[in-house]
């Protein structure tokens, strides 16, 4: 379907970005990415379109900081 956004898990998030769980969080806490959570439970997701954002603006020596 067009248009529509798909969001990762911390995991997939973290693989997507090539960086640690911790390195994730800390960007969520500096407002970099937003959290997002789905009915009740306490799975967290990223999206995807924002990811990538971020990734736009990360010098290269970054990618390889984990």
């Amino acid at each position: 379907m067009q248009g529509e956004e798909k969001y990762l898990t911390t995991k997939e998030a973290c693989e997507f970005l090539g960086v640690t769980r911790r390195s994730l969080e800390r960007y969520a806490e500096q407002g970099r990415i937003t959290r997002y959570k789905r009915g009740i439970t306490r799975a967290v997701y990223y999206k995807q379109s924002e990811l990538a954002r971020l990734l736009e603006y990360r010098p290269e020596d970054d990618a390889k900081d984990q």
